[in-house]
């Protein structure tokens, strides 16, 4: 069976009626659905389901015969913390995201808190945020997922409440939880190298308009290759996390060398180079950075894991600790490792 491919315009939905009510758009009750129909182009079970996710997050109302009621803040039977992220509908389908997506929203429900989704609008080749899109939603503390600009953390510490990052590492001023890849991809190296493997490849981000803290995993293997020898550019494919970007970079390696080990630093991507490999039946190693579980990837592989759950847990426990404080979040760094499989 087929993976059920997320509903986009039920999120497009979803992310307009929360910018219109958090601009005062919508300050009482949302339009007739029969209206929504015919703005969005939607049929009603797509408006319906949009309107449901924002009833669960006790964000609007419905009362038969009565319309979809706007509940005021000061009503919501939960304080508001707002996640803003870079993506809609990959909080949910991504397995990265996903997992510290519900990690998060376990530990702040069982605080006591509501978790409100903001929808980042970003260049998909630049990954450079489109401000003119953004309206913060009425909260008490704010959780930046994914997203690094410093225009964009600027603009949320000004406004007031408690923020924290995940979950690359920023400036240490920035509050954070943010994986380290150092000593991980270090270990990988060094299984690799006592393998054998003297040519190891890299398929990852290598370069970023918005911060190079960004590129950890690729500065983590970059100091472990010139441990044993010189960093061989020909092994090295650029890419960013999307879908697609892995196979295409691989490609370009396989022009003009054969690397003899891979590091991948998306896991997302792994599908793809390997199906890659097995086309021109090249049988390497293939390590992924993230420990992500995904069906066509056996379970037992070496990889590097980072530890996501344990991610969402600690951002809700430190912001949560900000906010009954009325103090800055304590940075925490967690590492990843290395596990060799078996």
């Amino acid at each position: 069976m087929k993976n059920k491919q997320p509903d986009y315009k039920q999120y497009e939905i979803i992310k307009t009626i929360l910018r219109r009510i958090a601009s005062k758009e919508y300050t009482d009750r949302l339009p007739r659905t029969v209206d929504l129909v015919e703005e969005f182009q939607a049929n009603p079970k797509t408006i319906d389901k949009a309107i449901r996710r924002l009833m669960d997050q006790g964000i609007l109302d419905r009362r038969r015969r009565g319309g979809t009621r706007i509940i005021p803040m000061k009503q919501y039977a939960d304080p508001v913390i707002e996640v803003l992220f870079d993506g809609f509908a990959a909080i949910f389908s991504h397995p990265f995201w996903r997992y510290i997506w519900e990690s998060l929203f376990q530990e702040l429900s069982a605080a006591g808190y509501r978790a409100v989704l903001t929808e980042l609008i970003s260049d998909p080749e630049t990954g450079l945020i489109n401000f003119n899109r953004l309206t913060f939603f009425p909260a008490v503390g704010r959780v930046v997922l994914g997203a690094y600009e410093k225009l964009l953390l600027d603009r949320t510490a000004d406004t007031n409440v408690p923020f924290i990052t995940a979950c690359d590492p920023l400036d240490e001023s920035i509050p954070q939880v943010s994986f380290d890849f150092t000593e991980g991809i270090s270990d990988v190296v060094e299984y690799l190298h006592e393998k054998g493997c003297r040519k190891i490849g890299f398929i990852g981000q290598t370069q970023s308009l918005i911060h190079l803290q960004k590129l950890n995993k690729f500065h983590a293997y970059l100091s472990a290759i010139q441990k044993y020898s010189q960093v061989d550019p020909a092994c090295i494919g650029s890419t960013r996390p999307t879908q697609g970007g892995g196979a295409i970079a691989l490609q370009e390696i396989l022009k003009s060398t054969t690397p003899d080990a891979l590091i991948v630093a998306s896991d997302n991507q792994l599908p793809e180079i390997l199906t890659v490999l097995g086309e021109r039946e090249i049988k390497i190693p293939v390590i992924g950075c993230d420990g992500l579980e995904l069906p066509s990837i056996p379970a037992n592989r070496p990889l590097v894991r980072a530890p996501l759950r344990e991610c969402g847990r600690l951002v809700a426990e430190k912001i949560i600790l900000a906010i009954h404080n009325h103090r800055k979040p304590k940075s925490v760094y967690l590492k990843a490792q290395f596990e060799p499989g078996g």
